[in-house]
């Protein structure tokens, strides 16, 4: 945010954005010895210099490599051919698009927040990318003829309520662990707020509970419901309708009479991950966490596993704050289709990562400077930006100091039509070749 007391416009805060990212890519590429494989490389004077190949990948849509060229310099004579820009992008270390997306996240004061926390949603996405046989963690068989495909699996920690991404990281896909990445990312975040987050069934465990517990911040997690086969299952809850109930347990490692007796012991299988209580171990270890479940309608339930204060945050809280976790879907399909994640422009582990970073990267750019544009009130209906169109509309913003970019995305605008539900449809599509891009 600027600082002044004038109230800047719109356009005032789009070149503010731009001019954060450019000045960003400009320290990095003026540091080779850090950022580049050698400090020797973009050390003569070419057309692809280090700063012009990190925005070329930047600005990476769907089409085919040479395409993407022959766009980025106009259709000149002066384009350098498709050889030229990988051999250029080879000498850049994945460190400087991943210090870039961290360098760019938006300010840590977010605009808007839930009862005083900032609100994260982690989740994960399959990303097909081409098979190639050196990375044998990155493909698996699927057919009756065994067909290889790739897939690398994006794991992030997501701001709903501001609309960007504040943390990564990567899985290839034999090594998947959607829940081992939460630990992790949690661990390693630099919380600067009260925060609470959020995530889907499939991250119902106890460690995941206690590594966010540990990290000083509040969690809302789904669980399968008591009548399944999941973690709530066996405990001493009701079977039946909704509930808000508070539990407490002593976890171990132990399989004694005394255990299998006692509701208030819970026994952990070898098997099962805990990192506060080794597998040997005889100690048990407190557990206290409060299990609601909610109606959602005639027939649906839903389960979830919380240590928010029920004084502060009713069941009808929790449901408004367990829909806010649908945004990371919604930007999943966003970064693959608006702005081409499902497009990869080579078949390298290190530069697929490079365009998924750049994705990233340009979410979050185009997601910042889009939610300062303020619709006119003056509508007749409800409307909402349209945000595919407002990512190209950035992505040229971002190329070009003349677009207007406040008033063409005020331009493209939805209906918003409210309680709309459609059933979910989960197809798995195939990686485009490189021979089927948009020429």
């Amino acid at each position: 945010m600027l600082n002044t007391t004038k109230v800047p416009s719109t356009l005032q805060v789009s070149h503010q954005i731009k001019k954060n990212l450019e000045d960003q890519i400009h320290e990095i590429t003026n540091h080779p010895e850090i950022y580049a494989q050698s400090p020797f490389d973009f050390s003569r004077n070419r057309k692809l210099s280090f700063e012009t190949t990190i925005k070329i990948i930047l600005s990476f849509g769907g089409q085919s490599l040479s395409s993407e060229l022959l766009s980025h310099f106009n259709f000149t004579l002066k384009t350098p051919t498709a050889s030229a820009l990988v051999q250029a992008r080879s000498k850049i270390k994945l460190k400087a698009f991943e210090q870039l997306f961290y360098r760019t996240i938006p300010s840590a004061q977010p605009n808007k927040l839930y009862k005083g926390y900032r609100i994260f949603a982690h989740d994960g996405s399959d990303l097909n990318i081409p098979y190639n046989e050196k990375e044998s963690d990155t493909h698996y068989r699927v057919g009756k003829f065994g067909k290889h495909v790739g897939s690398l699996h994006l794991n992030a920690l997501y701001d709903p309520l501001n609309k960007h991404y504040v943390a990564v990281d990567f899985q290839k896909i034999k090594q998947l662990n959607e829940r081992k990445s939460l630990c992790q990312i949690v661990d390693d975040f630099d919380f600067t707020s009260p925060t609470i987050i959020i995530a889907d069934r499939g991250y119902e465990s106890f460690n995941v509970y206690e590594h966010i517990k540990k990290s000083g911040q509040k969690f809302l997690i789904r669980a399968k419901d008591t009548k399944s086969n999941g973690l709530l299952n066996g405990l001493d809850l009701p079977s039946d309708g909704t509930f808000d109930k508070k539990i407490t347990l002593q976890l171990t490692r132990r399989q004694t009479n005394k255990v299998k007796k006692d509701k208030h012991y819970h026994f952990l299988h070898k098997r099962a991950n805990f990192d506060y209580l080794p597998i040997r171990s005889k100690e048990t270890y407190p557990i206290s966490l409060r299990v609601v479940r909610i109606k959602l309608n005639e027939d649906t339930y839903e389960s979830l596993v919380t240590n928010l204060d029920p004084f502060l945050f009713t069941s009808e809280d929790l449901k408004v704050l367990y829909h806010l976790r649908w945004g990371i879907e919604t930007s999943f399909r966003e970064l693959k289709y608006a702005l081409g994640l499902s497009h990869f422009h080579s078949k390298k582990l290190d530069f697929i990562i490079q365009e998924i970073f750049a994705r990233l990267i340009m979410y979050n750019f185009s997601m910042t400077i889009t939610l300062a544009v303020v619709l006119s009130n003056r509508l007749k209906h409800s409307y909402q930006i349209n945000f595919t169109q407002a990512f190209g509309i950035c992505r040229r913003f971002f190329l070009d100091q003349n677009v207007n970019v406040e008033q063409l995305i005020s331009r493209y605008l939805l209906p918003i039509r409210p309680n709309r539900s459609d059933q979910r449809r989960l197809i798995k599509k195939k990686f485009p070749g490189f021979l089927y891009r948009i020429a």
